[in-house]
């Protein structure tokens, strides 16, 4: 690509790492009888139309059980919020008591930069790169934060999104936590090999979209790359997640399809701009 930045040893970059989680509400009652699970899963690269879906994102407080007039979002709880925002800190997600006041006392919050926690270039060696939490005072609970995905949403002192009960909301919580453990490590072990190897990656958002099969007990049985980011290491890092995380056992009966099988839609992106540190975040959509 023509107008992509080329990476190098001291090329600033900044990479905002993210899960998107998209949830069809399957009601179809679970029959048949069992079935015998393979120990392996079929990967595959389709094109499929887009299938009903909304986005699942993590609750967050206060709460009001209010159902909104509109809303794009799925949680675990009905909200409605005069005006939507997402906390400027990134993390998992928490709406902090001190950000919570600023907003009881009618304080609109201003207009902010991204701030997370912060890699230096030279970690970008062959090294493990961890993850540093932003500075606090030891008995403070730290600044409201989110790592969802939120694009379009302003910035603000909390999280604010006006989303709809989803009666499956923890078990995507449960499938987030298991991803979190590994889809940020490897994608940085494969992003250093991309520097080390000169990848170009545009500066913009890169989506690899996973269509995922699981059996009645919760193992993965299929994966299909139905929209890939354009970059391998992405998608390969984005399918390593799903392998390593499963089985999700426990699957709600009320998501298990009539041949047994459990359905998801599932994306990963990968944010680039160019900047002085590197900034990394983890998200479900």
């Amino acid at each position: 690509m023509q107008d992509s930045p080329r990476y190098r040893p001291k090329t600033v970059v900044f990479l905002l790492l993210s899960l998107l989680l998209h949830a069809v509400v399957l009601t179809m009652p679970r029959v048949g009888g069992k079935k015998k699970q393979s120990k392996t899963f079929v990967v595959q690269r389709i094109n499929l139309e887009d299938l009903p879906k909304e986005q699942v994102v993590d609750a967050t407080e206060p709460k009001n059980n209010q159902i909104p007039d509109r809303s794009k979002y799925l949680s675990k709880q009905n909200q409605s919020v005069p005006k939507e925002t997402q906390a400027k800190h990134t993390g998992k997600t928490k709406n902090t008591t001190s950000s919570l006041a600023v907003q009881k006392n009618g304080s609109k919050p201003s207009s902010v930069k991204e701030t997370s926690p912060k890699l230096k270039l030279s970690d970008l060696g062959l090294k493990a790169m961890p993850r540093k939490p932003a500075a606090v005072q030891p008995s403070s609970p730290g600044p409201s934060q989110t790592d969802d995905y939120l694009p379009g949403v302003k910035l603000g002192s909390e999280t604010a999104l006006n989303t709809r009960e989803f009666q499956f909301y923890s078990y995507f919580e449960r499938i987030k936590d298991r991803l979190r453990m590994y889809w940020e490590p490897e994608l940085r072990r494969r992003i250093q090999h991309a520097f080390s190897q000169g990848a170009e990656i545009s500066s913009k958002d890169l989506i690899t979209q996973l269509h995922i099969t699981l059996n009645k007990n919760g193992e993965l049985s299929k994966i299909s790359i139905t929209k890939p980011s354009g970059i391998d290491d992405i998608d390969g890092a984005a399918l390593f997640a799903f392998e390593q995380a499963a089985p999700f056992p426990n699957p709600p009966t009320g998501m298990i399809e009539k041949n047994g099988e459990v359905i998801l839609t599932w994306s990963f992106v990968v944010q680039t701009k160019g900047i002085p540190d590197i900034f990394v975040f983890l998200s479900k959509l």
